[in-house]
């Protein structure tokens, strides 16, 4: 069965299974990388974190399990939200 990760996706994506930290209105929560690619990242979080997200919102990332050991705080969009996988795209300047 397809789903519509697998049929949306830009790029190659790599499987990950790092931690990684979402923000989103003042929240935050440890989530899993699913899979990254050039133009945007798959992440698991918890349910209810998840149901907070809708597409189009804005969101903070970082990728380690530790803000505090991060260099910096990746803005990205929700595209797309299924349960607890959620979609971001990464801005265009860090794309290139």
């Amino acid at each position: 069965m397809v789903s519509e990760y697998d049929v949306h996706r830009q790029g190659w994506r790599l499987e990950c299974g790092d931690k990684c930290v979402l923000r989103h209105n003042g929240k935050s929560a440890e989530c899993i990388l699913i899979d990254i690619s050039v133009s945007g990242v798959l992440v698991g979080c918890d349910d209810e974190f998840a149901e907070g997200l809708l597409p189009g919102d804005s969101c903070g990332l970082y990728l380690c399990g530790d803000p505090d050991l991060c260099p910096s705080e990746l803005v990205c969009r929700v595209t797309r939200r299924d349960a607890s996988r959620i979609g971001l795209q990464f801005p265009s300047d860090v794309r290139g």
